[in-house]
């Protein structure tokens, strides 16, 4: 299990450092553990966020500078004393590098952030695609009825992805969408 909880530090700044630990990807639980530990562990620790969709691990601090290699040892080992009491079935090794969006992905996604900006903009602040495109579509399947005077069954491709995203929307830990990020305790 040695190899499945090796971290890597992937960005290190005096005061913020991100560490990559893909064991635990998933395990939503062992996030929270190891983010209440980190904090117990280093009053200094201002903000400890920890991501189970990507196994990313972001500490930052207020004041001094942080040490990433001795951050990442620590965490290596607390990772595996938590993972021990994870159940074999549950443990899984996640690949060294996930791959990220490719090239294609994030030019469509910048062209449409665009477009969304620009509309956003037009509408002064008070509606974007996110607002509008269902309101069109609700209002292109009114035109629909009563143009055929017919209420047609969803397509199964429709329904299918209809359950898949309603899935994940209703079930955030099971799908790793949440992060886990823990605070320190402030009295006042």
């Amino acid at each position: 299990m040695a190899g499945e909880t090796a971290s890597v530090v992937m960005h290190r700044l005096p005061r913020r450092v991100r560490i990559r630990a893909g064991i635990l990807m998933g395990h939503r639980d062992v996030c929270q553990r190891v983010a209440e530990r980190l904090m117990q562990a280093n009053a200094t620790y201002s903000r400890v966020e920890m991501r189970p969709s990507t196994g990313s691990v972001i500490v930052e601090a207020d004041e001094g500078k942080l040490d990433p290699d001795a951050l990442q040892q620590w965490l290596s080992r607390v990772i595996a004393e938590e993972m021990a009491e994870v159940p074999s079935s549950r443990r899984y090794p996640a690949p060294d590098r996930m791959p990220g969006p490719t090239r294609i992905a994030n030019t469509v996604a910048r062209a449409f952030s665009e477009i969304n900006g620009d509309v956003r903009r037009a509408l002064d602040d008070r509606a974007d695609l996110g607002t509008i495109m269902p309101v069109i579509f609700f209002a292109l399947g009114l035109v629909e009825i009563a143009g055929t005077r017919k209420l047609p069954a969803p397509a199964w491709f429709n329904l299918l992805w209809w359950s898949m995203r309603s899935f994940m929307t209703f079930n955030p830990t099971v799908t790793g969408q949440n992060n886990t990020e823990v605070q320190p305790y402030d009295p006042d």
